[in-house]
């Protein structure tokens, strides 16, 4: 049997994107030195967290997932604001907020989320809330600095991007974080079309 591959069904942003969402990461940064903060190449939006799966399971999920997605339309996202979950006040997880194109990505996670479903995979506990993580807080507390920090980009423009697939992608773990990789990806708006990809992002 192979070996578990970490992995995960997502939606990646243009790097024209990733850069004015970096800026703004980058503003909070002196702020929040507790912060484990993603690589702005490294952005994206997680549609369906699989954790460790063998191989052979994997190709059959997602061949389900590009399944479940045929028909999808292509659409645009458009990013404005920095938050936090479960509040700025109290930040475990620190986003940039997606005003267009939510929905879209919401349906897109439904449809994800059922195929999993169907392979044995558990639906999530929480709803799915579109966002992109820019950090997560190693040890949540009381943090005015990065409070203020976040108030002053909550309706901060942070630009668009155009979603025209999904992608599965696997994580590895490294000492600077989590790496992640392309392992295959799905076109939006063609039926049944699916294309192999070795990319590394």
């Amino acid at each position: 049997m192979s070996e578990p591959i970490r992995s995960f069904v997502a939606v990646k942003i243009t790097p024209e994107a990733a850069e004015r969402i970096g800026a703004a990461q980058a503003r909070l940064r002196a702020a929040g030195r507790d912060v484990k903060w993603v690589d702005a190449q490294s952005f994206h939006i997680t549609l369906k967290f699989l954790g460790g799966v063998e191989q052979e399971r994997l190709a059959e999920v997602w061949r389900a997932t590009t399944e479940a997605l045929d028909g999808t339309a292509a659409f645009t996202m458009r990013f404005r604001g920095i938050g936090a979950f479960p509040n700025p006040s109290r930040a475990r997880v620190i986003w940039a907020g997606i005003v267009e194109g939510a929905e879209e990505l919401t349906e897109m996670a439904a449809r994800v989320e059922a195929a999993c479903e169907t392979h044995g995979f558990e639906r999530e506990g929480r709803p799915f809330r579109a966002h992109v993580t820019l950090g997560r807080v190693r040890r949540p507390a009381a943090n005015p600095a990065l409070e203020a920090a976040m108030g002053e980009q909550v309706e901060v423009e942070l630009g668009e991007a155009r979603v025209d697939r999904a992608l599965l992608m696997k994580s590895e773990l490294s000492r600077g974080g989590a790496v992640y990789h392309i392992l295959e990806e799905t076109l939006l708006g063609q039926e049944g079309e699916l294309n192999g990809h070795q990319e590394e992002g």
